[in-house]
């Protein structure tokens, strides 16, 4: 077992509780549930290693032999799916965001010799549904917004959960959710 301690911990205490706990070992970066347990540094680096995964992962399909819907089910099925436990929790970076869709558009459209081929529609035009003449892949920035509202809206809706009163109390403890301003050390 593990644990994760405050910066604003002293160094003599973290000790004493890691003792009291039966000598169990402190925690200075690592995953949770695929999350990393510690939020440092550029966010860039942080959520980085989704959008090598879904690069891992589309390299593993064999692209020449899939036709067109079967390119569409792996894109939304998996690569689309990776990102969202991710999603629902932090907000992703939207360099993050559009690398991840350039790397599904290249999966789309295919590579020759080594090179991606032409890619004939923008991403952003094959993100609209059927009926307006797209394909109905996520707008990851969009997706990822949505989500975030999901949590919003249960803190909201649910103010008696432990995470709500944990979360009001650390970030807006005088005024409503709706109108308080983003603390500086909001993760």
């Amino acid at each position: 077992m593990e644990v994760i301690f405050s910066t604003n911990l002293e160094q003599e205490a973290k000790m004493k509780v890691c003792q009291a706990l039966g000598n169990i070992q402190k925690v200075n970066q690592g995953k949770y549930l695929g999350l990393p347990m510690v939020v440092t540094g550029s966010k860039q680096q942080l959520f980085g290693y989704i959008r090598d995964n879904i690069q891992q992962r589309l390299k593993k399909w064999k692209n020449k032999l899939l036709s067109a819907a079967g390119k569409e089910v792996m894109l939304k099925s998996v690569a689309m799916t990776m990102p969202t436990y991710t999603m629902s929790c932090f907000k992703m970076p939207k360099k993050i965001c559009k690398e991840i869709n350039a790397v599904m558009a290249n999966y789309w459209w295919g590579e020759a010799n080594g090179r991606n081929k032409m890619h004939w529609r923008s991403w952003n035009k094959m993100s609209l549904g059927r009926k307006d003449g797209g394909l109905g892949f996520l707008d990851l920035e969009a997706f990822n917004t949505a989500l975030l509202g999901k949590q919003v809206w249960r803190l909201i809706t649910q103010p008696n959960l432990l995470v709500s009163k944990v979360l009001k109390d650390k970030y807006h403890p005088k005024q409503s959710l709706l109108k308080c301003k983003v603390a500086r050390n909001a993760s």
